[in-house]
């Protein structure tokens, strides 16, 4: 879910830095100006997402992964815990 719903604010991050800053132009009217020149229409936000994707997703699964199995291994020990036993 991060890489699509920040995709959008980091295309139009990576397109100001690329634009060269004019005098007298502020911040805001640079990121409406570029918001409103993308040509490509809506799609243009999630150009190069796929490849996003493909590069956090297998760390997001290792993170689950261990997550769950250090949960599962800390429920079944007989170590006593402040609070009793884990809830979602």
């Amino acid at each position: 879910m991060g890489p699509l719903s920040n995709a959008p604010i980091d295309t139009i991050k990576t397109r100001l830095q690329k634009t060269p800053a004019q005098p007298g132009v502020g911040a805001w009217a640079r990121i409406a100006a570029i918001s409103a020149d993308m040509q490509e229409g809506f799609h243009a936000f999630y150009k190069g997402i796929t490849p996003r994707i493909m590069r956090v997703a297998p760390g997001q699964a290792v993170t689950f992964t261990v997550y769950e199995f250090l949960r599962q291994r800390i429920e079944r020990s007989n170590l006593s815990f402040v609070g009793g036993n884990y809830e979602e």
